[in-house]
């Protein structure tokens, strides 16, 4: 192996310390090379939100808070100054992806400020990021599907003696939300921020799914395990919207969704060697 890479005339016995000098030379222009032809892994922050807008579709959700109060509104404008600070290349959103159009639309008239942004965290961060950074658009990737089977969930449980795992499932999410609300209640979106995106609290949300609602109907119709495949079948999904609008220039990529999104897609990207996942705890301090 190393005759094929190394020219033969540096193995003859006279100049020794010469030869050796042009060997150390060879092998560091050829791992130079190699180096410099390797593609960069993009990195990626993952923020995890809660929703800004209430009423949404979450079957758990904090209570109504006015994040349109000049309170919020500084906060998030601190938040959004500091996120700033990365010089992402793209900001990626909750938003669908066939959404795109309209969203490109909205973002123009916001950066040309004919346009005031709802309550919804998508543009209240999202937006407000994006014009920080001068970007020429905010990427939609979210992709719905209905959870087909969600349906299932309450029959099948009475019918094989499970709706205590509902019950439990039930006190789990509310005590989650409750420490939520406080935290916003408390402090800053920045501090709720941080705190919901704490690798127990990322686990504290994945397990509504792996603990409680995995097990419903197992060994027999596996409505739980359907149920979430569903959700599963969702963050594929958008994983798959990031790698397809990932482009090679893109050093740094800040994605923001729903906190319960953030689990399932951090352990994806973690497994994709393209990319670097950045600890949001890195960035907000």
């Amino acid at each position: 192996m190393l005759a094929a890479i190394i020219p033969q005339k540096l193995f003859n016995s006279e100049n020794k310390i010469k030869n050796m000098k042009k060997i150390t030379l060879f092998f560091a222009l050829a791992f130079g090379i190699i180096v410099s032809g390797q593609t960069q892994k993009t990195k990626i922050l993952l923020i995890g939100t809660i929703h800004f807008e209430t009423p949404h579709t979450d079957q758990f959700e904090l209570k109504v808070d006015d994040f349109l109060s000049a309170k919020r509104q500084s906060e998030l404008e601190n938040l959004t100054n500091v996120l700033s600070q990365t010089k992402a290349t793209k900001v990626m959103i909750e938003r669908p992806i066939d959404k795109q159009g309209a969203t490109d639309s909205l973002y123009s008239l916001y950066v040309t400020d004919r346009y005031k942004m709802t309550v919804s965290e998508r543009e209240q961060i999202g937006f407000r990021l994006a014009k920080k950074l001068k970007l020429n658009r905010v990427n939609c990737i979210d992709k719905f599907y209905g959870m087909t089977h969600d349906s299932l969930m309450a029959a099948t449980a009475k019918e094989n003696n499970q709706l205590y795992l509902l019950k439990d499932l039930q006190v789990h999410a509310k005590a989650m939300i409750s420490d939520f609300d406080n935290k916003l209640k408390n402090g800053t979106i920045t501090d709720v921020l941080k705190y919901i995106n704490k690798p127990e609290e990322l686990k504290r949300n994945l397990s509504i799914y792996l603990n409680y609602i995995a097990k419903v109907g197992a060994g027999k119709n596996f409505a739980g395990a359907q149920y979430v495949s569903d959700w599963y079948l969702r963050n594929l999904a958008i994983y798959s919207n990031i790698l397809d609008q990932i482009e090679p220039s893109d050093h740094y990529v800040v994605l923001i969704f729903g906190q319960g999104h953030i689990p399932i897609l951090k352990h994806f990207l973690e497994n994709n060697d393209n990319f670097e996942v950045v600890e949001l705890k890195s960035v907000l301090k």
